[in-house]
């Protein structure tokens, strides 16, 4: 047990005041967690992108020293992936064998990519992350060692559980996924106006599947748009594949250390009416608290949608558009955060009637709309989600629903 490196990718997660931090071999997993008697409930960091991989007063289990490995089956096709790895490793790794995972826009993130649904600039094509799983292995809050296959398990709750609600549940140690030809990419980064948005929008959800639109609204005001295609695009930048993604944003000038969280909505394809929300959101952008702060949004639909709902946990299966909003503050101003906070509020407030659902990529368990965005996430699934949790965390071990 040591102390909380400051070596996490989130500075909020990386600030917290945790007790201390969990290195388990996988081995010593089962009995770390059966005999737990700290505090509750135990966080878990896979990439350390999340602002709850750590908390104030609790520990944080770290897998990113002792389960780390990637294995390549040519088998099958499938790559293993240790709990502790981050997407762009995996990617770097397919490289050179031609293969290539349905991953993000950022190499960053760790396995709770996957296991929090996954979408991407190919998942029009090639459907969600989590829907490339093959077996997940791990130790439930109780305890107790599981290896769940899609071939065998895949009409249990417990496999739907995992498949989009995993933090609440258990500690992954392991994952299998399903492996794509790696073949390049062509890709168009632009800008625009806000009044170009709905245009932007309507043209994307008429485009091919092979084509999706990613876009971000800035709090100066600026609009980037970046556009992926699985095919050659006249004028457009050819790259190798996704592991060579320019970002969709700069990250944040300045000095302070920042502070921040991000609420994920989802809603179909209504991109004609989101003209009459923009006076509401350029009003809103134009008083952004922070200038890190941002809307941002990625297409999906098609090969998401094929997938039936009682599938996975992942429920929003007619969702065309992920819209993101993220809301920075320095680190330790408190009425700043608080600003942030509201703005994020608001954002939310203006985008729910044309997107009602939550991409549940954070948790959120110390804001005040976590229980909303649980119904928001799960819907009609989220008794059965509660049921699952008392059988297997009855103990509340790991974060709560």
């Amino acid at each position: 047990m040591d102390q909380l490196p400051p070596s996490l990718f989130n500075p909020q997660a990386a600030d917290a005041e945790a007790q201390g931090l969990l290195q388990p071999t996988a081995e010593d997993l089962p009995s770390l967690i059966a005999g737990w008697s700290g505090p509750r409930p135990l966080r878990v960091c896979s990439g350390g992108t999340s602002s709850r991989a750590a908390a104030e007063g609790q520990w944080t289990l770290d897998l990113r020293r002792t389960m780390t490995g990637i294995t390549w089956n040519a088998a099958d096709q499938t790559v293993r992936i240790g709990g502790g790895c981050r997407m762009g490793q995996v990617l770097e790794q397919l490289h050179p064998l031609g293969r290539t995972v349905s991953a993000g826009l950022s190499g960053w993130p760790g396995v709770g990519y996957v296991l929090t649904g996954g979408m991407g600039p190919l998942s029009r094509e090639q459907g969600l992350a989590v829907d490339q799983l093959q077996a997940i292995a791990g130790v439930w809050g109780s305890g107790e060692p599981f290896l769940l296959r899609r071939d065998h398990d895949q009409a249990s709750a417990e496999w739907r559980g995992l498949c989009g609600a995993a933090p609440f549940l258990a500690v992954v140690r392991e994952v299998v996924l399903a492996t794509q030809p790696l073949r390049p990419l062509w890709i168009k980064a632009s800008t625009g106006s806000p009044d170009q948005l709905p245009d932007w929008l309507v043209a994307a959800e008429c485009s091919d599947p092979s084509t999706t639109l990613q876009w971000s609204w800035s709090a100066d005001g600026s609009l980037r748009r970046l556009q992926v295609s699985g095919y050659e695009q006249p004028g457009w930048q050819r790259i190798d594949g996704l592991h060579q993604l320019p970002p969709l944003t700069p990250p944040p000038s300045g000095e302070s250390r920042l502070h921040g969280e991000v609420v994920g909505l989802l809603g179909p394809a209504h991109g004609e009416c989101w003209r009459r929300l923009l006076p509401e959101l350029r009003a809103l952008m134009h008083r952004c608290p922070h200038g890190g702060c941002s809307l941002s949004s990625q297409q999906l639909g098609d090969a998401t949608a094929a997938v039936p709902t009682e599938a996975t946990s992942f429920v929003h299966r007619d969702a065309v558009w992920k819209p993101w909003i993220t809301a920075v503050w320095p680190a330790g101003d408190a009425e700043a955060r608080q600003r942030s906070l509201r703005w994020l509020c608001e954002l939310w407030s203006v985008l729910e009637p044309l997107c009602p659902g939550v991409h549940l990529a954070q948790l959120h368990d110390h804001l005040p709309f976590h229980q909303r965005e649980l119904e928001l996430a799960f819907g009609p699934w989220l008794p059965g989600l509660r049921q699952l949790k008392a059988r297997r965390d009855p103990d509340g071990t790991l974060p709560g629903l």
